[in-house]
C-alpha cells in the first residue's frame, strides 16, 4: 500500500509528460511563419524547420512523410534558402540549368527594383528525379536562392504547397 500511492503519481506524471511531448511533436509540423533578420517564409504544414543546422543554410525545411528512392528511404520534399556571396544572379541561372536532367521555365523579371528569377527544372539527385522550383532574388551583392524540390512520383500532391512557400518568402 505503502508503494501504490507514489507508484500511482508516478504514472501520472508519465502519461502527463508523454501527452506534452506528443503535442509539441505535432505542432512543429504545424504552418507557422519563420522570421530572422535576413528573411521571413511561411513554413507550410506537414514541413518541419531544421533548427540548429549546420549545413550552412540560411534556412532548411523537410516535409513530415518520406518517400523511396530505390530501398532508400529520402524525405518527400524540401524547402531550402541558401545566399550566394559574390554570385551574380545569371552567373548562378546558367550553374542551375547546366545541372539539371531538364528544364521545364524559366522567368526573369525585375522585383522591388532588384533582378529576380523563376527556375523550374528535373534533377536528378542519388538516382532519385526530383522536380525544383527555384526563385532567385537579388540583394545588394548577394543572391538568394530559394528551393523547393519534390521527389517527381509527389510533385501533383506537394508541389503547391511548395509554391506557396517561395511566393512567401521575404528578402529582406
Amino acid at each position: 500500500m505503502e508503494l501504490l500511492i507514489p507508484g500511482l503519481i508516478l504514472v501520472a506524471l508519465m502519461v502527463w509528460a508523454s501527452t506534452r511531448i506528443k503535442r509539441n511533436a505535432a505542432a512543429a509540423f504545424d504552418a507557422e511563419t519563420v522570421e530572422t533578420d535576413e528573411f521571413s517564409i511561411v513554413k507550410p504544414e506537414g514541413f518541419l524547420h531544421v533548427l540548429n543546422d549546420d549545413s550552412g543554410l540560411a534556412f532548411r525545411s523537410y516535409s513530415k512523410e518520406f518517400g523511396k528512392i530505390g530501398n532508400k528511404d529520402v524525405r518527400q520534399a524540401t524547402i531550402e534558402i541558401e545566399r550566394h556571396s559574390g554570385e551574380k544572379l545569371d552567373r548562378l541561372k546558367q550553374k542551375i540549368e547546366g545541372a539539371a536532367e531538364s528544364i521545364s521555365s524559366v522567368e526573369t523579371y525585375i522585383h522591388a527594383g532588384e533582378r529576380a528569377a523563376l527556375i523550374g527544372s528535373t534533377e536528378v539527385v542519388d538516382g532519385g528525379e526530383f522536380f525544383v522550383q527555384r526563385r532567385l532574388v537579388t540583394r545588394g551583392s548577394y543572391v538568394w536562392e530559394c528551393r523547393g524540390s519534390v521527389l517527381s512520383e509527389h510533385k501533383e500532391e506537394l508541389s503547391d504547397k511548395l509554391e506557396k512557400a517561395l511566393d512567401s518568402v521575404r528578402i529582406k
